[in-house]
């Protein structure tokens, strides 16, 4: 049964499989009492997610507070190594996964073949790292994503450590968090709160790869942008996450009704399936903001600002990895950061891949990042 095979690893809690299929994203319509980490509940996992080298993945729904202050549920998945864990418990990774869109079916986790981040934390898992993955809030799991909100990305991939704690009390105290492109914000964002987040955990770095940041710079060059891109539904995305946080942010007040009116796409395609609608392909940026929302546009402008990880203070040792032929990340913004952060004190180390693209910089810094992850472990367990 999946409930026993939960239970034999588990061993101090009874945790509940979960309904079969989709519906095991749906949470129950009234939360069980807990906090940041609660496990609502969780299955053997054999989807295409599932980390191949393990020797067992799960399927979690775990709660975590949301940016607005309340309980919400959120998917991922936890993949534990073979063998015997070290003394001190498995080392852990907590993954934060890169821009898939706002669909359900864009989870992560729902995915029907392992993408090329898991392909890479596979090799992780290997090497002897138990990894956590979360879909974030609002992806998998009903709702909207509050796409590059900070605190609301870091409490997503600080809690599934917990939850993963209680399924499997081998997963050690110590852990990193990694991320990817929006993951990258997300992980440094984590880095910059997690201890707080979760005290009774030992935060010991954090590896961002290409990390999105500097997006309030992205928004003002949209306002004065002629040319359709695919930046553009990204904006819109953020603008869509942050309205969840902030009430001062009404997306209708700010782009012209064409635009609200393809909104809800948003929330039921993927980000490829976006860039490539003909529909957002040929908007014109500067032609979506109403005129006279100069007021508006600022207080999104100065929620991006806020929510920037380029700026927030970062006291873990950090790397920051980049591939020079990244063509959605530019390494310059990734240089930018690295360099704020030596000014403010923070111990960054930074890596730079000659023709690694945003994609394949993971696996061209792997044999690097495992290095990196090492010493953090000798040196801080």
């Amino acid at each position: 049964m999946i409930l026993a095979a939960v239970l034999a690893i588990a061993g101090t809690a009874t945790i509940a499989a979960g309904p079969p299929g989709d519906a095991f994203y749906v949470p129950p319509v009234r939360l069980p009492p807990g906090s940041d980490g609660t496990v609502i509940w969780a299955r053997r996992f054999t989807g295409g997610a599932a980390l191949p080298s393990a020797a067992i993945n799960y399927l979690i729904l775990y709660e975590t507070t949301s940016a607005s202050g309340r309980l919400v549920a959120v998917s991922g998945t936890l993949a534990i190594p073979r063998g015997e864990p070290p003394a001190q418990g498995w080392p852990l990774i907590s993954w934060a996964h890169g821009t898939t869109g706002n669909g359900p079916q864009c989870a992560p986790s729902r995915s029907a073949e392992p993408n090329i981040e898991q392909r890479m934390l596979d090799g992780f898992v290997r090497r002897g790292y138990a990894v956590v993955q979360t879909d974030y809030e609002g992806n998998g799991t009903p709702g909207i994503h509050p796409y590059m909100v900070a605190l609301s990305a870091a409490r997503d991939v600080t809690a599934i450590v917990a939850a993963a704690r209680t399924i499997d009390p081998q997963v050690g105290r110590a852990w990193v968090v990694m991320g990817h492109s929006e993951g990258g914000a997300a992980a440094l964002a984590t880095a910059a709160l997690g201890q707080r987040l979760a005290p009774g955990l030992k935060l010991l770095g954090v590896v961002a790869y290409a990390p999105l940041a500097f997006t309030e710079e992205m928004l003002q060059n949209e306002t004065r942008n002629g040319t359709p891109n695919d930046g553009l539904p990204i904006v819109v995305l953020m603008l869509q996450g942050l309205s969840t946080v902030d009430s001062r942010i009404v997306p209708s007040e700010i782009l012209v009704p064409e635009v609200v009116h393809l909104m809800p796409e948003l929330a039921r395609w993927c980000l490829p399936d976006v860039q490539s609608s003909s529909q957002w392909a040929n908007l014109v940026p500067q032609t979506i903001f109403r005129p006279q929302a100069e007021s508006a546009i600022a207080t999104f402008y100065n929620d991006l600002l806020i929510n920037d990880p380029a700026y927030f203070p970062i006291a873990v040792p950090t790397l920051l990895v980049q591939g020079v032929a990244d063509a959605v990340i530019n390494p310059e913004s990734t240089i930018e950061i690295a360099d704020r952060y030596r000014r403010h004190g923070t111990p960054v180390s930074f890596k730079a891949y000659v023709g690694a693209t945003h994609g394949s910089v993971l696996a061209a810094a792997a044999s690097d990042v495992e290095a990196w992850l090492a010493q953090r472990f000798i040196v801080g367990v």
